[in-house]
């Protein structure tokens, strides 16, 4: 392997972990990392910096150091070092994987004063007194100790304190100053919006004052309400068995838990990565890659028809994809796929349901809406259709995707369920 690489293992992200106290889940879950908008657990955003700072020699003399994170790392894949300027007072680097994560850093050694601005506001802050236990096992031979501690404390900062649970460090700016050295660590923080994700941050211990942004991750959490008698008379008079393609989570895991309310009919639901945790006597829980087990939708029809069939197979995006890449890829997931199943179908009783979008048609539609629309002329333009099909364009929901990036004031789909009289029509096959 090049001098100029290196590898983050997940192991190496468990000993972190243990040193800085930053146990967030996105660095150490697999099912958390899939979960995330990046699609797989990512390594600790200092841990990459650190080891950038055991590869390339550590000047001491520097004015300040700015680093950017593009786009999440990935466990295990080399991470190249690439010089991109090397000049006297200035040496800037790209750290990049193939098909993976990228950031830059630039080093410079100018004297020029390099002004903080204060926060505008401070919405939390915290300090930590250091003992010299504590101190003693930051102690490294590559990178000044009060560095590492200071980044050590940001990581864990970031992912435990605030903003926490599976939050991310986007940009970190360390000014080198010539202070007295101290034992306490002071954060301040400054959340310009609560409908954004983005909080400005500083850190000042001993001789480094850093500014840090972080990015507001939350896990969506509905409040559920109970089926209404009307709902529920509804679940209740159905006779055909259901099959529920991408039943884990969202809204196929919502109707899944609505369904399973009637005792007469099979309740069959597949995952692919996360798990169906529930347990009952009607349910039948399949595991199914729906790009390498379409056979297994069919017999899944044939075994249990008459069957409605709920498909909410979605595909994983990971964050800053190609448009044209996303495109094919919905247009496999959402066009191709359901074809597939509707021509299983039509030899057997089948009703199926495809959940479309709310969309305006202009030129500025989103690769998802764009492949939505086209999907639902493709679907609905087959010239032999003897599966009932009821395409159903759902508003603007929570998800957890969009509250991953905008926390917004929006209804879950089971609250649109038991208002939205068309909407539960859709979903019953009522129209």
């Amino acid at each position: 392997m090049s001098s100029k690489s290196f590898v983050i293992k997940e192991t190496d992200g468990s000993n972190f972990a243990k040193l800085s106290g930053d146990k967030n889940a996105i660095h150490l879950s697999k099912i958390t990392g899939y979960n995330s908008i990046y699609g797989y657990s990512i390594p600790h955003g200092v841990l990459i910096i650190l080891k950038f700072f055991e590869k390339n020699i550590f000047l001491k003399n520097f004015s300040y150091i700015h680093i950017r994170f593009n786009k999440g790392f990935r466990y295990n894949i080399p991470i190249q070092i690439e010089k991109t300027i090397n000049k006297k007072l200035i040496l800037s680097y790209k750290l990049s994987q193939e098909n993976g994560g990228d950031a830059s850093i630039e080093i410079n050694f100018s004297q020029n004063e390099l002004l903080f601005n204060n926060l505008k506001k401070i919405t939390f802050k915290k300090e930590y007194t250091l003992s010299n236990k504590i101190i003693k096992k930051y102690k490294n031979k590559y990178i000044p100790t009060e560095l590492k501690t200071a980044l050590c404390y940001l990581s864990k900062y970031v992912g435990m304190i605030y903003p926490g649970k599976n939050s991310l460090i986007s940009e970190i700016i360390i000014k080198n100053y010539n202070l007295p050295k101290s034992n306490k660590i002071s954060f301040e923080s400054y959340k310009k919006d609560s409908r954004f994700p983005n909080i400005e941050n500083r850190l000042i211990y001993s001789n480094y004052n850093i500014i840090f942004y972080s990015l507001v991750r939350p896990e969506l959490k509905n409040n559920y309400k109970k089926p209404t008698k009307e709902i529920l008379k509804k679940i209740i008079s159905i006779r055909e068995n259901i099959l529920i393609i991408g039943g884990s989570s969202g809204i196929g895991y919502d109707l899944l838990k609505l369904f399973l309310n009637n005792n007469k009919i099979k309740v069959i639901a597949t995952y692919y990565k996360n798990k169906i945790n529930i347990k009952k006597k009607n349910l039948i829980i399949k595991k199914l890659n729906i790009e390498t087990d379409i056979k297994l939708v069919g017999e899944i029809i044939k075994k249990y028809t008459p069957i409605l069939i709920y498909y909410f197979a979605t595909p994983k995006i990971y964050l800053k994809s190609d448009n044209k890449k996303l495109i094919k890829l919905y247009e496999k997931y959402y066009i191709d796929y359901p074809l597939k199943i509707i021509n299983i179908a039509n030899r057997f009783d089948c009703k199926l349901f495809y959940p479309s979008t709310s969309f305006i048609e202009n030129d500025s539609l989103t690769p998802y809406s764009l492949v939505k629309l086209k999907a639902e002329k493709t679907i609905m333009h087959l010239k032999s259709l003897k599966t009932k099909i009821t395409i159903l364009r759902i508003p603007m929901i929570n998800t957890r995707q969009n509250l991953s990036l905008l926390n917004r004031n929006l209804p879950n789909f089971r609250t649109l369920l038991f208002s939205n009289k068309e909407i539960t029509k859709k979903v019953f096959f009522k129209d």
